[in-house]
């Protein structure tokens, strides 16, 4: 009997020695496909203008029960914080570009044309995470963490000197930053052309002001 119960036990199978089955696999696959389908329902709703969408609204959009929302998502603050995530990843590009100008002033003025077009893709979102910033501590730290990340991208573009002088710091990062585009965009009506243009003189001028 010895015997028999020894090659029993090297004999079992991959799911009798504790590996996941296929029906366990499928059930987390699922999960993850929901989860995704909720999100992009917040996220598509926020960029058709609604930028204070209910949960009711993000089930229906996803085509899900209201408990299946917060069966994924503890409370919608939550379900912000994944946009965030996906809102930073979409940033990513502009921190990872290579500019290839002769000089630092040419880098600037071509770093429009980057961030141009993704803010074009990140307005919405971003619009939507200020509006609820003041009910989320996570929000509001993650929005400053952009600003930062927007602002070092500026910085590694200067030399030291200009750089190092904080007012011209400060007014170019201010030329160049999403709020200031999606005043351009929203509030003033202009075409992405037309904000990249405006963009584009402003910085202008403040390079001009640069000694030699």
């Amino acid at each position: 009997m010895k015997t028999v119960r020894a090659k029993t036990r090297d004999t079992a199978t991959p799911t009798q020695a504790g590996r996941p089955d296929a029906k366990t696999d499928g059930r987390a696959e699922r999960s993850l496909t929901t989860r995704r389908r909720i999100v992009e329902a917040l996220t598509a709703l926020i960029h058709e203008g609604d930028l204070t969408p209910t949960a009711e609204a993000v089930a229906r959009r996803a085509q899900v029960g209201l408990r299946t929302v917060f069966r994924h998502f503890e409370d919608m603050d939550t379900l912000y914080r994944e946009i965030r995530i996906d809102l930073d990843a979409l940033l990513q590009p502009l921190l990872q570009a290579r500019l290839d100008g002769q000089t630092w002033q040419e880098r600037v003025l071509q770093s429009i044309g980057h961030r141009a077009g993704i803010f074009e893709r990140l307005a919405a979102l971003h619009v939507g995470a200020q509006v609820h910033r003041h009910e989320s501590a996570f929000l509001s730290q993650d929005l400053m963490e952009s600003a930062r990340l927007q602002r070092d991208f500026l910085q590694r573009l200067l030399p030291a000197e200009v750089a190092a002088n904080t007012p011209l710091l400060d007014a170019l990062d201010l030329a160049l930053s999403i709020e200031a585009w999606i005043r351009l965009r929203r509030e003033q009506g202009l075409s992405e052309h037309q904000a990249s243009r405006v963009v584009h003189l402003t910085v202008e001028a403040l390079l001009a002001s640069v000694p030699g």
